[in-house]
């Protein structure tokens, strides 16, 4: 028997005894040798990852037993739960009979520190009773449910021990939700297997998954600042609805009627005690054989429902965030997950309730109901890696799920060589292009080409409308110096402007016009530096386009005083040589200027990326340039500075 003193008064608690013969298995045995390596060789904090099922409890407590075989050591052990104290206490003294234990927990206080070999507490009294423990009172503490030993009163405990302590800690889920670094508690994880390797080598019994799709929009639900998991109450509000409910019943019906004998045992996890109280009233009406548990339970009746759940009188178990951790139900075979989370670690502690081997299951049937709307939230395909599932499952086992992930897998990797040569194709489309030019292309549409998520192969061409498509293709060197406007420069300062107004294509009208630049003398009069003249109005692109080749045509074919033709186009052999240092200096002070009022570029461009564009520039970009400034002094500008960052990030 095991004497625990409650308030200075013997008190005996009996414990079911186990044969003390039990081999541990391959891989709690190297958890063990690799946990006594590390702390042979100098490790103070160390983790140990291991999935729900795993046998934590008797892993540590054979190395409270292996470890002493060395050295003596006054061991505590760290838990946060009143279910897990005693677990602990009714395991380590099945292990190891002749043991000393005390516990430290609301009533039971340990009363002589050195007259025991193992002390285990909750952490919610022991914060309480510091004082009574001297600093060289503990040789090794070992941490359950490790995760959580970042908090602060998990901090306040450790901080208080001798500072070169031996620190053990174990967990199924080494996350933290409010992402908290584990750093400042563990060293290392000195070891790691999951649920996916727990199943495949048969040390847990095979899941089956089904995804229920509810009336849930958790869009607007609000997430808590420190686990940026929902906020419980506005969640309850989404989940805890007549209509989901019943979903939720009919379900459970109908999978039992389905299961060859109907389930023995099923934990349901809701959102907080309304849903709780919901829930189970809605299953006992329906003549189910079904209990709740929530925080406001007594110990004692949580004790008898437990005990009457394991026992198979209770068919269906309800509760909110009690048996996430610790307590130890191996018959459950089916799991209600009616309690949407953006935690891993949770789903992963919900989940491993039902995958304990135990001869009553060969599986645990998973079923996952989850809303219309499910940003962020996690959901059982998460377990295969598969993030943000779309698809149904019904009954789908984790190799299911598996072969589900290799083909994504497979379609992400085909996609993803699509999407390299489509970024090869647009760079090298990019490359004919000088910069400048590019600006003739709304800059968001060849930025969103290349930022794109999509399934279709896209030739570059897409990124273009009709009237982009036009006007690179034009032999024309045109400017774009506002959102709907184009420019081209023809003699003496003047120039034509395609103006396009209107909100949809089948309603766009396109306006050419001709500005004939004014002698100086006459603008002082005029006020105006320009004289336009409308030449044509219509909605259709392609007829402005064959005005403007009429007016270039003929211009080209005017007399020239008996010297060559004038060419007009991109491709007049002067626009290829280099640009002329007035021009590139001219240039440099635009550019340089517009940039210190654009303080969204300044963190991506500076001076020397524009020297260095400037240098490279040949006469034709440098006269777009300046004749498009002319026009307008600042759109050029922003289109051009915007075309330089992205160039530089290609």
């Amino acid at each position: 028997m095991l004497g625990i003193v409650r308030r200075g008064l013997a008190f005996h608690r009996p414990f079911r005894w186990y044969s003390q013969l039990v081999r541990l298995r391959d891989y709690q045995q190297q958890v063990i040798d690799k946990c006594l390596e590390s702390l042979k060789n100098g490790k103070r904090r160390i983790g140990v990852s291991l999935a729900t099922g795993g046998g934590k409890t008797v892993i540590f407590a054979n190395l409270i037993k292996q470890i002493s075989q060395y050295k003596p050591h006054r061991v505590l052990v760290l838990v946060h739960r009143r279910e897990l104290v005693l677990q602990a206490a009714e395991t380590i003294k099945n292990i190891i009979p002749h043991t000393r234990i005390q516990l430290e927990m609301g009533k039971y206080i340990c009363q002589d520190v050195k007259d025991c070999d193992v002390i285990i507490a909750s952490v919610q009294s022991l914060i309480r009773r510091l004082d009574n423990y001297g600093s060289n009172d503990i040789d090794l503490v070992i941490v359950d449910e490790a995760h959580h030993a970042v908090a602060n009163s998990y901090l306040r405990i450790l901080d208080h021990f001798k500072e070169n302590i031996p620190v053990v800690g174990f967990s199924a889920t080494f996350e933290r939700a409010d992402h908290k670094a584990l750093s400042t508690v563990m060293d290392e994880i000195v070891y790691h297997k999951g649920i996916l390797e727990m199943i495949n080598d048969n040390w847990l019994c095979e899941g089956k998954f089904t995804i229920v799709k509810v009336n849930a929009d958790l869009n607007s639900v609000e997430r808590t600042s420190g686990t940026d998991d929902f906020k419980l109450d506005q969640l309850s509000h989404v989940m805890n609805t007549p209509e989901i409910n019943e979903i939720v019943l009919k379900t459970y019906l109908h999978q039992n009627e389905r299961q060859h004998g109907g389930f023995n045992s099923t934990l349901l996890f809701a959102v907080d005690i309304r849903h709780v109280n919901a829930l189970h009233h809605l299953f006992v009406s329906h003549g189910i054989k079904a209990e709740c548990v929530t925080s406001e339970t007594r110990a004692g009746e949580r004790d008898q429902i437990i005990e009457g759940f394991k026992k198979g009188d209770v068919k269906v178990l309800i509760n909110c965030g009690i048996f996430t951790e610790g307590t130890d139900m191996p018959g459950v075979d089916c799991i209600l997950l009616c309690r949407p989370t953006r935690s891993r670690t949770l789903l992963v502690q919900m989940i491993g309730r039902g995958l304990r081997l135990h001869h009553s299951k060969d599986f645990c049937h998973i079923i996952d109901f989850v809303g219309a709307s499910n940003v962020g939230v996690v959901s059982v395909p998460t377990l295969a890696g598969i993030d943000n599932f779309q698809g149904d499952l019904d009954s789908a086992t984790l190799q299911d799920l598996q072969k589900i992930k290799e083909e994504l897998d497979t379609k992400e990797r085909e996609h993803s060589r699509v999407q390299e040569s489509q970024k090869d194709s647009f760079r090298n489309w990019i490359e004919t292009k000088s910069c400048f030019d590019l600006t003739l292309t709304t800059f968001d549409n060849f930025k969103s080409f290349y930022d794109q998520e999509r399934k279709d192969p896209i030739s570059p061409n897409s990124i273009l409308n009709s009237n982009d498509s036009l006007l690179h293709s034009s032999p024309y060197p045109f400017v774009k110096f506002a959102k709907n406007s184009w420019a081209l420069s023809l003699l003496s300062g003047h120039h034509l402007r395609i103006y396009k107004d209107g909100t949809k294509a089948s309603n766009f009208k396109y306006t050419l016009k001709l500005y004939r630049e004014l002698p100086l003398y006459l603008r002082k009069v005029a006020s105006t530096r320009y004289l336009p003249r409308e030449l044509l109005s219509t909605d259709n692109f392609v007829q402005v386009l064959g005005k403007v080749e009429q007016i270039i045509s003929d211009l080209s074919t005017s007399d020239t005083g008996g010297g060559p033709k004038r060419n007009f186009t991109k491709f007049a052999k002067w626009r290829m040589d280099p640009a002329t240092s007035k021009q590139r200096s001219a240039i440099d002070n635009k550019l340089i200027s517009r940039l210190t009022k654009r303080f969204d570029l300044t963190n991506s461009l500076n001076s020397d990326d524009i020297k260095r564009y400037t240098n490279s520039m040949k006469k034709g970009e440098a006269a777009n340039i300046l004749f498009a400034t002319n026009v307008a002094p600042v759109y050029p500008l922003d289109s051009l500075l915007r075309v330089l960052q992205f160039r530089k990030t290609l």
